[in-house]
């Protein structure tokens, strides 16, 4: 028990307590307020046991710097031997730890030495709301007596400054002797001054040095670097310049400053540089810390004192009525001087020692009376429930910014037409490239801030509603957010693209650019129907959080944050712009003198007659054993980037990859499984059953349908068994996935999903969004009901080219309504979206089977069409996390969603017309990269799952009926790892294997080869652990750069390759053109078989 205080406490301050609303019971008690330190340079990890927590970890050192914990197990167990008392953590404030009430932390060895510092936990907290990022500039205009100061500095990192501010010089000096001692002042300045007029700007620091000579005496020209080492004469004329700021001078005194904290190299006059206010918005500082006086009566430690110092102190310091009133005054004066220092978006941070309500409450809501721009923050307890959103996402919003301005339309419209025509361009090539939204989104940077230095100012209309201006200012993150939805408008693969090959290239039949339109621009448009209905499900609730969004906002930040060149580096767009020029040279040779490069495949080299070895080594054409691409566009081409993803999830795909091409494919195959030696070991074609390729027009009578008497004729169809393998991946990936989820995220889904629905309680993100006009539900209704009508008419009127019915289209609706919200869920908790093309082709096959485009038609609605559904709403997520205006933010998606669709068609439609023979392999000459891959695997489904029916192929009439068996496989999978993970709770990797992830590894093979993913698993393993492990400043400074600026410098190679020497058909033959070079990759085994260019065994 806690010894009590002999002596009552006064009735006079039994009021004061009785009238705030405070127990008394909490000054009686003596030794009950625990001593606090904290160590320097001292942050803390998550357990990073999930992807989700790896995005945290990512967000965390991309604003903290890397976390460098070094000795701290040594240092605790040092000062409890020490102190002879154990260190309690403080879980709510990170690198704290608590220690008995009696401890004499001053007389330690460990915190002489300078090992740690004494903080009480008030005022740690009030510097972790402030919630310092990498390259703010702080201001804390009560700086005294310094441990908070040392606390913003050791949080600042490696960029950035400090200025603090206090009235009394002896006060401040301890602050300098605190940092000194700590070696935190490097980006720190101290002014004696008073905080209520204080009104300098933050300084950026030079990058050069004078000398080690002291710079504070009143007439030097230039500030040299400060040192308190100066002699007896420099001291002295020290104090007659300090005499003469007393008597006349307007300046505040400088007491120190750190080597960059930049004021080194400045001359007096620009250190002495005022705010004007039309300066703040953009150069005043980041953050501002009023850490008021005040009565301190909030500090139990301090009343207790007065028991020796008597009672009658205690009535003139704390409830005398006069000085509480001037204090008052003070503290809305400190208030309003650090709000004005702010820049618009910073944050301010008000606190005081005192628990009333007239130093704290009526403070606030004053001055928030006052000043109608201020955004009062949230509390913890508003903020986000999810962790990782907490602590990435910007709790404040400036809604001064514009959104829809000359630079966003330009630049977004720009980027928008461009990665569409890029995306659709590549999509027809061997190895497509996908240029993401993170090339634009880095690309317009520097193009948005020339165009805000250069365009004119001149308003147009002055005065009218139409009024507008070419350039409203600086460019700011909210125009950036837009135009990146341009973007990923055009990033993305428009799907009804492949109706449009299959029909006109494969089937060669009739499909009108009218009749394309209306399936091209429909398809995009139904899920803004999906996405309205249940926006405020999977949008507006805390719990419905979507990880992936976390990557782009931290990106947005570090792009926004000011950045200064480090020593014998680069700055972000350096790095981007030189790794796109060597990116941009560097694709000349793949992607024209050398195409080898894609697939360099050695073991054919050294058995160049071997079929085994060429069905072993080919890169393109074979199970791909020690074959590597040198070629971005082959790496990235059909599984992302390697460089975005985390090594848990490589590791698991990587698993899965060699699962199923080095363990059941050779299995299958040389046990001749489903025939498999008459066909290639690897390969998308459809067969007849001599090995030859099958004859599907023959089978197809004028009506586009099915001739069964043709089809008898003909015989059975027949794949390789490759192919049909990885259609039993495919199944067993989606029973594993539903199985994974219920067992490992069941319960958390569910809660999640129910506090989604039913939560009244709004957190800060939606609460901020309140200000902003909603998007009208009859929006979206509209566009929805529009959508079906025009689609039931153009399957009525045009059936003939759609063969869908009406009630197919009502159909394939209401699979979309049922598995948008599911799903969903899935993806906004989980980051996981189940793949159900195959279930909307398996329903349609069985109840309208020998239809091959009303089969594409009805996965295009009924999957599709949700799939587009969920990423409008991962979209309105992003724009929720960065305030962007909602009717903003739903504009810029039709709109560029509709661009997209008409810039994917035009592509598509002139390809085919300029392109000799594009996507048949037969016809395209020798090293031709016109090859369409993944249009013939989405012309071989609309045969297998539309023409012929999944019941002739899967089912009861199928040859291939045993693979249903990867169903019930799929299913137990994650059983067993659930148990696994049940029985050995601590071994951590177990659950990290996730079955969804590993079953569908392979589900891209084909159209991807072997080389896709051997490459890209090195590639994975050497960002995601080898440079993340081990050099991970680079990593988080530089990793999503580099990607971005690898997809930039290819794509556009690739298209003026096209345009200068592929249009001109200027062609190299030699042997380095010609694919990987193992011919005999795709010739069958079987004795007998009769294959082109193949041996006969």
């Amino acid at each position: 028990m806690a010894e009590t205080s002999n002596l009552p406490l006064p009735e006079a301050f039994l009021k004061f307590l009785k009238a705030n609303g405070l127990d008394p019971s909490i000054y009686t008690a003596k030794d009950s307020t625990p001593r606090y330190i904290r160590y320097p340079n001292n942050f803390y990890l998550l357990d990073l046991s999930s992807f989700n927590l790896f995005l945290c970890r990512f967000i965390i050192e991309q604003h903290w710097g890397r976390l460098k914990p070094p000795g701290i197990e040594a240092n605790i167990g040092e000062l409890e031997a020490e102190f002879k008392c154990k260190l309690e953590k403080v879980d709510w404030l990170h690198g704290f730890y608590s220690l008995p009430p009696h401890t004499q932390i001053a007389n330690s060895k460990p915190y002489q030495e300078g090992k740690m510092y004494g903080i009480d936990a008030a005022s740690g907290a009030a510097v972790m709301a402030l919630n310092i990022s990498l390259g703010d500039h702080v201001l804390d205009l009560c700086a005294a007596p310094g441990a908070k100061l040392c606390m913003m500095l050791d949080l600042l990192g490696d960029s950035g400054s400090v200025t603090g501010v206090d009235v009394a010089r002896h006060r401040l000096a301890t602050c300098r002797t605190m940092l000194l001692k700590y070696a935190l002042g490097d980006r720190c300045r101290l002014f004696v001054a008073d905080g209520t007029t204080f009104s300098l700007a933050p300084v950026m620091a030079h990058s050069y040095f004078i000398s080690y000579e002291s710079a504070l005496e009143e007439k030097i020209d230039i500030f040299k670097e400060w040192t308190s080492r100066r002699p007896w004469k420099e001291r002295r004329k020290a104090a007659k310049a300090r005499e003469n700021n007393v008597s006349g001078s307007d300046h505040p005194e400088l007491i120190f400053y750190g080597r960059h904290s930049g004021v080194v190299g400045l001359r007096k006059g620009e250190l002495y540089r005022t705010l004007c206010d039309s300066e703040v918005s953009t150069c005043g500082y980041d953050k501002v810390l009023v850490d008021a006086e005040c009565t301190h009566d909030g500090s139990v430690r301090h009343i207790q004192k007065y028991e020796h110092w008597g009672w009658t102190t205690l009535q003139r310091r704390v409830l005398d009525a006069e000085r509480s009133d001037s204090l008052t005054v003070l503290q809305s004066k400190l208030l309003m001087n650090g709000f004005k220092l702010l820049k618009v978006g910073g944050s301010l941070v008000y606190s005081t020692c005192s628990l009333t309500a007239a130093q704290n409450e009526d403070v606030v809501e004053q001055f928030l009376r006052d000043n109608i721009s201020a955004v009062q923050s949230t509390t913890e307890a508003e903020n986000s429930p999810i962790e990782q959103v907490a602590l990435t996402v910007p709790t404040t919003d400036d809604t001064t910014l514009a959104t829809f301005t000359f630079r966003t339309w330009t630049l977004g419209t720009l980027a928008c037409v461009l990665l569409s025509f890029l995306n659709q361009f590549f999509w027809y090539r061997r190895e497509p490239l996908s240029v993401t939204s993170i090339s634009a989104q880095i690309a317009v940077v520097p193009l948005g801030h020339l165009m805000a230095q250069t365009m004119p100012h001149r308003v147009f209309f002055k005065g009218t509603k139409c009024e507008f201006t070419l350039n409203p200012g600086p460019f700011n993150v909210k125009e950036h957010v837009l135009i990146t939805i341009f973007a990923n408008s055009g990033a993305g693969n428009v799907y009804a693209i492949h109706i449009v090959s299959a029909v006109k290239i494969f089937y060669k039949k009739e499909l009108t650019f009218l009749v394309a339109l209306i399936v091209v621009i429909t398809t995009q448009v139904l899920g803004f129907g999906w996405a309205g209905l249940f926006r405020r499900y999977l949008v507006e609730p805390a719990a419905m959080w979507w990880p992936q969004n976390l990557v782009q906002v931290s990106l947005f930040r570090a792009l926004h944050e000011r950045e200064e060149r480090p020593k014998g580096g680069s700055t972000r767009t350096q790095f981007f712009l030189i790794a796109f020029v060597c990116s941009f040279a560097y694709y000349v040779l793949p992607g024209y003198l050398f195409p080898m490069l894609t697939s360099v495949s050695w073991l054919c080299w050294i058995f160049p007659t071997s079929v085994f070895a060429h069905q072993l080594g080919s890169g393109l054409h074979g199970l791909g054993l020690g074959a590597f691409g040198f070629d971005w566009s082959s790496i990235s081409a059909y599984l992302g980037s390697p460089l975005a993803s985390p090594w848990f999830a490589t590791a698991n795909i990587a698993a899965g990859f060699a699962l199923m091409t080095y363990v059941i494919a050779p299995v299958a195959y040389w046990f001749n499984l489903y025939k498999a030696k008459t066909f290639p070991i690897f390969s998308d074609g459809l067969f007849t059953s001599t090995g030859q390729n099958y004859n599907i027009s023959a089978i197809i009578d004028p009506k586009f349908h099915i001739d069964m008497e043709a089809y008898e004729r003909e015989g059975r169809l027949y794949i390789s068994s490759f192919f049909a393998m990885t259609y039993g991946f495919c199944f067993a990936s989606m029973t594993a996935t539903v199985v994974h989820v219920l067992l490992f995220h069941g319960r958390d889904i569910w809660q999640l999903s129910k506090s989604a629905f039913q939560e009244k309680k709004m957190d800060l993100h939606t609460k901020l969004m309140r200000k902003y006009k909603q998007v009208p539900q009859w929006w979206f209704l509209c566009i929805l009901l529009i959508n079906i009508v025009v689609i039931i008419f153009a399957c009525q009127y045009y059936n003939d080219q759609l063969q869908l019915p009406w009630w197919g289209v009502l159909l394939a609706c209401a699979l979309a309504i049922f598995f948008t919200l599911p799903v969903g869920v899935i993806a906004a908790t989980t980051n996981q979206t189940p793949a159900l093309n195959v279930i909307t082709e398996y329903i349609i096959g069985y109840l309208y089977p020998g239809f091959p485009v009303a089969n594409i038609m009805f996965k295009v609605y009924g999957y599709i069409s949700m799939k587009q559904g969920i990423t409008f709403l991962e979209d309105f997520k992003l724009g929720h996390y960065m305030k962007i205006p909602p009717r903003a933010m739903f504009i810029a998606q039709v709109v560029g969603t509709i661009i997209a669709a008409l810039v994917h068609l035009g592509t598509a439609w002139w390809l085919m017309d300029t392109v000799p023979n594009i996507c048949d392999r037969e016809l395209l000459p020798a090293g031709s990269p016109w090859t369409c891959p993944g249009d013939h695997v989405f012309y071989d489904a609309s045969v297998i799952w539309g023409l012929i029916g999944p019941r002739r192929i899967f089912g009861d009439l199928g040859y291939y009926s045993g693979v249903n068996w990867f169903f019930l496989a799929g299913g137990v999978a994650p059983v067993l790892v659930w148990l696994a993970h049940k029985a050995f709770p601590n071994k951590r990797w177990i659950r990290h294997i996730t079955m969804p992830v590993l079953l569908g590894a392979t589900v891209s093979m084909p159209p991807a080869t072997a080389v896709n993913y051997t490459s890209w698993v090195v590639i994975a393993f050497a960002s995601g652990f080898i440079a993340y492990e081990y050099y991970r400043e680079w990593w988080s400074r530089h990793n999503y750069v580099l990607s971005g600026a690898l997809d930039a410098g290819l794509a556009f190679m690739g298209l003026l390759l096209y345009l200068c020497l592929g249009m001109q058909h200027i062609n190299l033959n030699w042997w380095g053109s010609h694919s990987d070079g193992c011919p005999l990759a795709s010739c069958p085994t079987e004795p007998g078989i009769v294959a082109k260019g193949c041996p006969i065994f």
